[in-house]
This record gives structure tokens, C-alpha cells and sequence, in this order.
């Protein structure tokens, strides 16, 4: 009875939402008629791509906030065995001094006793959280609005952060479950948010804003893991705990936020003005409906700029899971960083990515508007030169071997190449349909993220007999097999174009599949001009 009233709750809110929507539309019609609405301070657009920068960036956030939290959480004994204290068993590097005072003498002050094996299911509870929810998040926005996932998915996963201490005092068991459950919240995010992109950003601006958008996931990074620390460090609210509290509280806040100034549509939005509204429908691929006609299942699977795509998102995840998830592990016992300089240069590399991605996003937005060169390749040109500058960078760590000052710098330069991606095979879902945006990233993002575990896990088989220079070499030369090739495979058989799939019947029956695009857009140039000269008269 319970599940049925909530089913109505549902049905019942997305009734009103459809009705709201058409009056909003009949207020921007008699707005037009009368003389035009003022234009706000800042465009309705550029305040969309703002709030999705920040819902990214709590997402990271959130999950630094576990990764770096727990290391506060536990103590010596749960953190370091006694193979782990042996320099022998390390690495083949020179151990200097300073390193190893630093990887042996730190004090861990924690009150749960969690070996190795349990802090691993802590931390990939909520990555299979997220991976469950990939495909779920893009159906459900696409039926019931992109705002509604991402509000609910923000708020699971702030609730749950904040119910993460709680969660640890009473058992570890139950920490996991709600670890878990923050990435179900998370995993319906990602998708929702694509939906919302297409609806919003004109074809000629998308490349930065939706890059913009992403770059969130670099700051929340940066943020996570300084703020984070010093948090854990304080006697603020218990020390550790703090963290969880506060970032939580602010992912409540930034719900709020949503609720009031996040809508679904331009036109839906009663502060847009006319100018605004006319430009970001008059330069999409085609009006999207809020009613989505079903998804076309067999031509979607049978498609190969599909199957590229997946394969140049698996690439661009990878790259990003070996800096943020293994790569600190090789600094620590490989190089012998100090804590704190390796998290340092774990995280503040993640700001010349965000460079490298809104420089990379706002050039090739400037050739698209120029017509020098078309989306298609733009956005295949971006994923080719970070998967080439990863991979180039990466073979640099490889044949560096122990020269710390050079394998470092070879580091951050493949973390700030990988920002070129996010100009990439990461946006191309909204290029591809932007009525099946939704249903597309979740297929390309529950398989990618795949990447999140298979590379740990094979990275763990590698290194169980020791953590030496020549197995963590098979690690870097299999990274590069995989994203170099998703880069080129992406190249060559991928698309940024939309697809005629995307369509319903009746667009195709008006249009053949090559020019449908076009002919479609000049539809809607000729019907605007029309409905002007009619208000006119």
C-alpha cells in the first residue's frame, strides 16, 4: 500500500509539472507579444551550468571524504602490517631518510581496528553503489525530469554523509550499507545531469559548459583532499567526524539550493528571457519533448558510434581511476613520498586538469562558432589528445623508473591531459541524442566504470609479491594499451553528430537520415520567422 502511494505521489507531481510547464510556455508567448521580458544579471543557461559545477563537486567531494577520512579513522594496526614496515619488501628504489622516518614512525590515532581487506570493502561499497545506479539515473530522469533525480540524488548522498559516523560507532557493516547507499545517490547524478544539458546548452556552447560543468569533479578533488585533512586534524565536532558533518551540511544546503533556482527546461524557467530562450532553441538539434517516445533498444545496440563511445568513456575513466585511486599507493611505496606531499600532489594536479579542460572546451567551442571546424571532429580531436598525452606521459613514469623530480613531473602532466577528455567522449551522449541523452550516458557510464574496479583489482594481482618497479611497469603499460587504443578507436569509428535513431517515425518520414539534422533546424528557423511575421501583424 505504501509503494502504491508513493507510485501516485509520483504520477501525480509529474501531472502537475506538465501543466505548470504549458503555462510557463503561454506566459513567454504573451511576454513576446507584449514587448519582451528584461534579461537577468546572469543568463538563465549560465546559472544551470553553475549549480551542475557545484552538484559535480560535492560529488567528489563526498568521495575523497571517505578515502582520506578513513586513514583518521583507523589505527596503526588496521593500516600497516608488518610486510608493509619491511623496506625490503617495498620496492626496489633507494629509501632515503626522510621517506622512511615518515612511512614508519606516523602515528594513527583511530579507534577501529580494520585490517586492509575491510577498509577495501568500505571504500568500493559506494563504488558499486554508483555503478548500480548508471543506467537506472538516465531512465528515471528521462520519465520523470531531470531535476527531480538530481535533487534526490544529491540529498541521499549528503544524508548518508552525514549518517557515516553514526554509521561506524554502531557497527562496520552498517558504515558499508550507507556507503553504499551514498553511491546509489551519486550513480543517478551523472546521467540526470546530461538529460539537463541537453535541454539547456545550445550546440554551439556545449563543449565549455558541459566541461565546465564536469571540471567540478576537479575542485571537489582539490577540496576534498585539503579540506578534509585539516578537518580530520582539528578538534572541531570530534576531529574525523567533522569532515563527514560538514561537507554533509553542505550537501543539504546545495539541495536546497537546487530546489529553488534549478529548472527543467528553458521554458519552464519564468525568469529566462525571450532573446535567451529564442537562442538556446534556435541553435539545438531539435525540440525536445517532455513526453520521450520509447527508446530504440535494437538500433541503439546495433550502433557502432555506440560501442566507440563506450569504449572512449572506458578509456577516459580509466586514466581518471589510476591517478585518483592506485597512483598514490605507487608515490608512497615506490617514490616514498611523504604523506603529506603525496597528498599533495594526489590532488593539486586536478586544477591544471580543470585548466587543460575549460582551455580545451572554450578552443574548440570558438572553432565550432567560427565554422572552422565541425563538432564531430572537434570532440574527437579532444579525446585523442588525452588519451596521446596520458599515454605519452605515462611511458615517461615508466622509463624514469626511481627519479622522483621526473616521474613526478611526468604525473602531473598526465593528470592535466586527461582534462582534455572531459571536452570529449564524456559529453558526446548530448551530441549523439539529445532525446536519449540520458538512456546513452548510462549505458556508457555503468560499463566505464567498470574501469573503477578492474583496474584496483588488477593492480593488487600485480603487486601481491611485492611492491617493486617491475610490476608496477606491467600496470603502466597495460593503462596505456587500454586508454591509447579507446582513444584511436574512438577516432575512427566514433561520432559527436546526432544520430538518426534519435529521431521519431514522423521527423524521418519528413527528412532522409543524412540531412535530417539540417532540415530540421531550418524547419524551426522558418517557423519562428513565420510566428514573428504573424505577431507583427
Amino acid at each position: 500500500m505504501t509503494l502504491l502511494n508513493i507510485w501516485r505521489i509520483i504520477h501525480s507531481s509529474k501531472q502537475i509539472y506538465q501543466i505548470r510547464a504549458s503555462r510557463v510556455t503561454k506566459q513567454h508567448e504573451i511576454s513576446q507579444k507584449s514587448g519582451g521580458s528584461k534579461s537577468p544579471c546572469l543568463q538563465c543557461r549560465y546559472l544551470v551550468a553553475i549549480l551542475g559545477f557545484f552538484v559535480y563537486c560535492l560529488l567528489n567531494i563526498l568521495r575523497v571524504n571517505m578515502s582520506i577520512g578513513i586513514v583518521a579513522m583507523v589505527n596503526v594496526s588496521g593500516i600497516l602490517g608488518i610486510e608493509d614496515l619491511n623496506p625490503e619488501n617495498l620496492t626496489l628504489c633507494p629509501l632515503d631518510s626522510n621517506s622512511s622516518k615518515d612511512l614508519i614512525t606516523t602515528e594513527f590515532n583511530g579507534k577501529f581496528e580494520w585490517n586492509s581487506k575491510m577498509q577495501g570493502y568500505i571504500l568500493s561499497s559506494s563504488f558499486f553503489g554508483y555503478f548500480m545506479t548508471q543506467a537506472a539515473g538516465g531512465k528515471l530522469a528521462e520519465a520523470y525530469g531531470s531535476k527531480r533525480i538530481i535533487i534526490v540524488g544529491t540529498l541521499i548522498s549528503s544524508l548518508c554523509n552525514i549518517l557515516s559516523p553514526p554509521a561506524a560507532w554502531c557497527h562496520v557493516y552498517l558504515l558499508i550499507f550507507v556507503q553504499f547507499v551514498r553511491g546509489m545517490g551519486q550513480g543517478l547524478l551523472q546521467s540526470a545531469t546530461c538529460i539537463l544539458m541537453a535541454s539547456w546548452f545550445p550546440r554551439t556552447e556545449r563543449g565549455f559548459l558541459s566541461t565546465f560543468i564536469l571540471s567540478g569533479l576537479c575542485l571537489g578533488a582539490v577540496v576534498g583532499g585539503l579540506l578534509t585533512g585539516v578537518l580530520c586534524n582539528s578538534t572541531f565536532l570530534g576531529g574525523w567526524p567533522s569532515a563527514f558533518y560538514v561537507f554533509g551540511g553542505l550537501g543539504i544546503l546545495l539541495t536546497l539550493i537546487l530546489i529553488i533556482f534549478l529548472y527543467e527546461t528553458p521554458a519552464t524557467d519564468p525568469r529566462i528571457s525571450n532573446e535567451e530562450l529564442k537562442h538556446i532553441s534556435g541553435n539545438q538539434e531539435q525540440e525536445i519533448p517532455y513526453k520521450r517516445p520509447p527508446t530504440p533498444w535494437l538500433k541503439l545496440l546495433t550502433s557502432v558510434p555506440v560501442y566507440a563511445l563506450v569504449f572512449g568513456m572506458f578509456g577516459q575513466v580509466w586514466s581518471g581511476v589510476h591517478f585518483l585511486s592506485i597512483h598514490p599507493t605507487y608515490l608512497g611505496k615506490i617514490l616514498h613520498l611523504p604523506i603529506a606531499e603525496n597528498g599533495f600532489f594526489a590532488t593539486a594536479p586536478f586544477v591544471l586538469q580543470a585548466i587543460f579542460s575549460l582551455l580545451g572546451s572554450s578552443f574548440s567551442d570558438w572553432l565550432n562558432r567560427k565554422e572552422y571546424v565541425g563538432v564531430d571532429k572537434v570532440r574527437k580531436s579532444c579525446n585523442l589528445i588525452a588519451c596521446l598525452g596520458y599515454s605519452v606521459c605515462v611511458w615517461g613514469i615508466y622509463f624514469t623508473g626511481c627519479r622522483r623530480t621526473v616521474n613526478i613531473a611526468f604525473s602531473v602532466l598526465a593528470m592535466s591531459f586527461i582534462g582534455f577528455g572531459l571536452a570529449g567522449s564524456m559529453i558526446v551522449p548530448v551530441d549523439m541524442s539529445p532525446t536519449f541523452a540520458g538512456t546513452l550516458m548510462g549505458i556508457g557510464g555503468t560499463i566505464s566504470n567498470t574501469a573503477g574496479f578492474i583496474l584496483p583489482v588488477l593492480t593488487g594481482f600485480l603487486t601481491k609479491n611485492g611492491q617493486t618497479t617491475e610490476q608496477w611497469n606491467k600496470v603502466f603499460l597495460i593503462s596505456v594499451i587500454v586508454v591509447l587504443s579507446s582513444g584511436i578507436f574512438f577516432f575512427f569509428f566514433g561520432s559527436a553528430e546526432i544520430q538518426p535513431w534519435n529521431f521519431s517515425s514522423e521527423e524521418l518520414s519528413k527528412c532522409n537520415t543524412v540531412t535530417c539534422k539540417k532540415e530540421t533546424n531550418l524547419e524551426r528557423k522558418e517557423n519562428d520567422f513565420n510566428s514573428d511575421i504573424i505577431n507583427h501583424i
